[in-house]
């Protein structure tokens, strides 16, 4: 992987970052097969992973140039995997996605809002003046991260994903660099939206 496009995050020791620039596609690819139904149905990005087309879900996401990488370590153990995505249209290029998704044992220990802190950080840094991000409307859990966070609700997306056959509601929220201001002019809108 590209030095540039990919960050590890060690936790080896209490509170420290210790960060590192490669990930072994092994290790990947362990963490991926690691991944639960449950974890892959509220991060559908990679859809369904199996032994069968695991190789080309990681291929795929390692080659991707559009992506700022995160691999999270703890205790010698890849315990996260995160990105910011970088918009290629000129007038969105102030903008990032974020995406996050913890292997389940590692998750509800604190480390979700320590990933996102630094990504927030290192997206500050990289000049991007929005983070934006979607979610489950029923991934309580995650909405809950991204607030404490500092994300706000943008909207709603109703019956937008449908998987086997069910629909679910996703939530849009963003995170701006110069907050100020942001929810009273997004009322404004909403406001006028409803004259």
């Amino acid at each position: 992987m590209k030095k540039h496009n990919t960050t590890v995050i060690d936790y080896a020791k209490k509170d420290v970052l210790k960060i590192k620039h490669s990930v072994k596609s092994e290790e990947f690819k362990k963490f991926l097969l690691r991944l639960s139904k449950k974890n892959l149905l509220n991060f559908n990005h990679f859809g369904v992973i199996t032994k069968k087309n695991v190789e080309e879900i990681l291929n795929n996401e390692i080659k991707r140039k559009d992506k700022i990488k995160y691999f999270s370590y703890f205790q010698n153990h890849l315990i996260a995997y995160s990105f910011l995505t970088k918009f290629e249209k000129p007038t969105k290029r102030h903008n990032s996605i974020l995406g996050m998704i913890i292997v389940d044992e590692w998750q509800r220990k604190g480390f979700g809002i320590k990933i996102c802190s630094h990504m927030i950080k290192h997206a500050w840094q990289k000049k991007y003046e929005k983070i934006w991000l979607t979610v489950f409307l029923d991934n309580a859990a995650a909405i809950k991260l991204y607030k404490k966070c500092g994300f706000e609700v943008e909207g709603v997306f109703l019956d937008d994903e449908k998987f086997r056959g069910v629909k679910r509601n996703v939530i849009s929220m963003a995170i701006f660099r110069n907050s100020k201001d942001t929810a009273k002019r997004r009322n404004k809108i909403i406001k006028k939206l409803r004259v």
